[in-house]
């Protein structure tokens, strides 16, 4: 396979999750080491104190200055899972799963740390919980298609993906609050894109057809005086 033949082969990089890896590289490009960084970051103790109410949706476009790296795990992530999910739902959606999910684990963590001191002074930003409800959904939705350069499905990598994203901050000594905001954001798009609620629910109009439709015995008595 010729270098032309292999760019031709690769998925579009769609509008919604270009646009949200665009955003996330100029803003931790131009601003991750300057002073204005601090209050765009995710930094619970100021947000409990009402004085920074929209760190948990800024928080999300901005890397920390010790984490510029990660940018490049959002530009593959994003280009071949996010946009993959993208033609598949929508703009929309997709946008919806993924902020949605990341802004509701910032959300917790600003929770914990009214019980855990530790959870309210670490500061937390960057694309890595949008990142993982991708890769979730991104396991849930095409699971059982196979990938092309190596023998595994989408759903046994992206669990290895999420597994490996969520473990190796541990083992490298970060504090376990760190990786709160990416499990929730892992459990919210893994709970959205399975819906087990649905597996369950009868549906009362499936239940009502049923009856309508049954047949009743009904016992005639003849008329006498057709029997003479």
């Amino acid at each position: 396979m010729d270098l032309r033949t292999w760019f031709a082969s690769l998925p579009k990089f769609r509008r919604g999750a270009f646009f949200l890896f665009a955003t996330v590289a100029t803003l931790t490009l131009l601003l991750a080491d300057q002073p204005v960084a601090r209050t765009l970051l995710l930094r619970p103790a100021d947000v409990l104190d009402g004085l920074a109410l929209w760190q948990p949706l800024t928080a999300l476009l901005l890397y920390p200055d010790h984490q510029v790296g990660m940018l490049f795990g959002t530009l593959l992530i994003q280009w071949f899972a996010g946009s993959e999910l993208e033609g598949f739902w929508g703009t929309r959606k997709y946008l919806t799963l993924v902020v949605g999910s990341a802004v509701a684990g910032h959300l917790l963590q600003v929770l914990l740390a009214w019980v855990v001191p530790l959870a309210a002074i670490l500061p937390v930003g960057g694309a890595t919980g949008m990142d993982l409800a991708a890769l979730t959904a991104f396991g849930v939705v095409f699971g059982k298609r196979s990938l092309q350069l190596i023998p595994l499905t989408v759903r046994t990598f992206a669990a290895i993906m999420v597994v490996l994203t969520l473990v190796s901050p541990l083992l490298r000594g970060a504090p376990w609050p760190t990786v709160v905001p990416w499990v929730v954001a892992v459990g919210i798009a893994l709970l959205v894109t399975t819906q087990p609620w649905r597996r369950t629910r009868t549906s009362g109009k499936v239940a009502g057809a049923r009856k309508r439709n049954r047949k009743h015995l009904r016992v005639v008595k003849p008329d006498p005086r057709q029997l003479n």
